[in-house]
Formats: C-alpha cells, sequence, structure tokens
C-alpha cells in the first residue's frame, strides 16, 4: 500500500527554519510546496496576532510557537499546535504508566522548563499546561507565586487533587518533570524539540529504579508523523489546536505580569 503524500508550505523564513528540515526528513510522507494554495497543510507563525487570515483557504494548519489570535478559525480547517514537548516519543509512550502512577494517594508534579530566549517563555509554560493536561485533563486552579516579565515565573496549581509546581527560566533549553506519590516517582529530563538527542525517563519503586530505554527521535518529527497519520485517517493523534486555546488565554494572563490567583482552566476536550 502506497503511503499518502501530503504538500506542505511555511509562511515565511521563522516557519521553514524551524520545520523545513524536519519535514525534508520525512519524505515518503510530505513534499514542500512554495505556495500556500498548492499545500494540503500550512505552518503558520503564531506569534503574529492575524496569523488566523492566514489560514482562510487551507485545509490544514500547523500553528507554531500560537498565541492568542485576533478572529476565530475557519470551521473548515483542521488545525494542529506545536506545543514542543508534548509529542516527545518517549513521554507518549510511558503516559499511561506516568499517569496510573498518580492515583490512589496524595501526589505532588514539578516542572521547571528553560527557554534560550525571554520571547520563548510562552512557549515553555504553554509546554507545562499541555503535560500536565495530558496527566490530568482538567487544571482546577492555577495561581502566580512570582512573575518577572522576560525573566521567568513561579506558578501553583491543583490538578485532580494534586499538587503541581510550575516554573520558567531563560537559559539553555530543556524541561525537567518529577512525579512523587507515595509507591512511585518519575523523573524526566526532555531536551529541545528540534533535536533527536534522547529524552530521560527514570522510574523510581521499592525494588530500585528503572531507566527507559531512549528513542532517537525528536519530539517535533513525532509530532509530524502524527500529523500525517492524522490526516490520512490511519489515528487520529496529532494535538488539535483547539485542545490548546484554553491554555493560550492563560499563558498570556500570566505572562503579562498579572498578579492574583488565575481561575479555573476547563479542559478544551
Amino acid at each position: 500500500m502506497t503511503t499518502p503524500l501530503i504538500s506542505v508550505a511555511f509562511d515565511g523564513p521563522v516557519t521553514t527554519a524551524r520545520h523545513a528540515a524536519t519535514v525534508a526528513g520525512l519524505p515518503a510522507r510530505f513534499r514542500t510546496v512554495t505556495k500556500a494554495s498548492d499545500a494540503d497543510i500550512l505552518v503558520i507563525d503564531g506569534t503574529t496576532s492575524d496569523w488566523p487570515a492566514a489560514c482562510r483557504h487551507t485545509g490544514a494548519i500547523l500553528v507554531d510557537r500560537p498565541r492568542p489570535a485576533d478572529g476565530g478559525l475557519p470551521h473548515h480547517t483542521s488545525a494542529f499546535a506545536d506545543t514542543g514537548y508534548t509529542s516527545d516519543p518517549a513521554w507518549t509512550a510511558e503516559l499511561p504508566r506516568i499517569r496510573a502512577s498518580l492515583h490512589g494517594g496524595v501526589s505532588i508534579v514539578e516542572s521547571t522548563v528553560s527557554v534560550a530566549d525571554p520571547d520563548e517563555l510562552p512557549d515553555g509554560l504553554l509546554s507545562q499546561l499541555t503535560l500536565v493536561r495530558a496527566l490530568f485533563g482538567d487544571i482546577d486552579t492555577l495561581t502566580p507565586s512570582t512573575v518577572a516579565p522576560r525573566r521567568g515565573y513561579l506558578l501553583t496549581a491543583i490538578a485532580a487533587g494534586t499538587l503541581v509546581s510550575l516554573s520558567g527560566t531563560v537559559g539553555p533549553a530543556g524541561l525537567v518533570l518529577t512525579t512523587v506519590s507515595p509507591a512511585e516517582r518519575w523523573h524526566i529530563t526532555m531536551h529541545l524539540s528540534g533535536t533527536a538527542r534522547p529524552a530521560r525517563l527514570t522510574h523510581f519503586t521499592a525494588e530500585g529504579n528503572h531507566a527507559v530505554p531512549p528513542r532517537f527521535e525528536s519530539a517535533r518529527r513525532a509530532l509530524w508523523r502524527r500529523i500525517h497519520h492524522t490526516l490520512t485517517g490511519t489515528v487520529t493523534a496529532a494535538h488539535q489546536l483547539a485542545d490548546t486555546l484554553p491554555d493560550l488565554a492563560t499563558v498570556a494572563s500570566v505572562l503579562s505580569g498579572q498578579q492574583g490567583r488565575i481561575p479555573p482552566v476547563p479542559s478544551a476536550r
């Protein structure tokens, strides 16, 4: 059976630099075209406030570095979001076990993300919120403890009765997430989503620790594979932009320096 070939266009040099090499590494699934009108999927820079206007005549879009937008999406558009670390293949493979470890007792989840540029702090926080949603579904409360615009943040949250601590800073890019429960613990270290350097996942129990075998594939490449599966009807797996919209508003509110308690954010599912 022949794998359907999907055409991809980029809306400018930024999205080309961030995604073209990954798309080129999947030649049996994708081909690049220069005109958006000729593309099955258009990659859009989500840091521009009018990005929805760029997808009026496109069947599908991937929003890179998504931000809250002016105007809604066309109803016919299949919209995906690049949420960074969320698509890491080791994380997605072990997610059911990590999620199961947090049931049955008082648990704590702690995550620190570091970004190379202050403008990427919203992307870091969005990745963290998406990872927490993957574990719990809903985030009941989110309270900023410290927010220093363009420098970093420290937030606390409650998700399904679990205490969550999220912090972000500027430095060498990467993300660490630790879960602690009465019987077991997970320690997860992820690297920049554009590199194939594998995430390190270690599971600690009363019997000792176990390192999950590494998967040498970047989160971004895994995202594109999942987009292909979704668009060809193989499986609905790629992260949908609609699932991200509530968290985009939360990220914008928190990182603007607004203090005080952010109201509960319902799941978009």
